[in-house]
């Protein structure tokens, strides 16, 4: 999902927030103040919690292939989820 689908999700759900200022919070060249609304809003959105945001677990990916591989598992059962990061991790430490 990228800055742009993030923000028009945020303005359809009601919320009159800039591209700038949604990409500043994402990006975390803007900190500050959000309303509790508008980061329960962002966090339903990119489907994530407080604590993967804050322990920057949480990643926004633009590129095709990562966004397609996210959506996709997105789908699947958590045990399902764990196996493919194992295999994923076990390929990394494999170079």
């Amino acid at each position: 999902m990228e800055v742009g689908d993030v923000a028009a999700e945020l303005n359809r759900r009601g919320f009159d927030l800039a591209y700038s200022t949604v990409a500043g919070w994402l990006n975390g060249s803007r900190g500050g103040r959000w309303k509790v609304e508008e980061l329960y809003a962002v966090l339903d959105i990119l489907q994530t919690d407080l604590k993967a945001m804050a322990g920057n677990e949480a990643e926004l990916v633009e590129e095709p292939v990562p966004a397609m591989t996210a959506r996709a598992m997105r789908d699947l059962e958590p045990a399902q989820q764990q196996a493919i990061l194992a295999m994923v991790q076990s390929m990394r430490s494999g170079k």
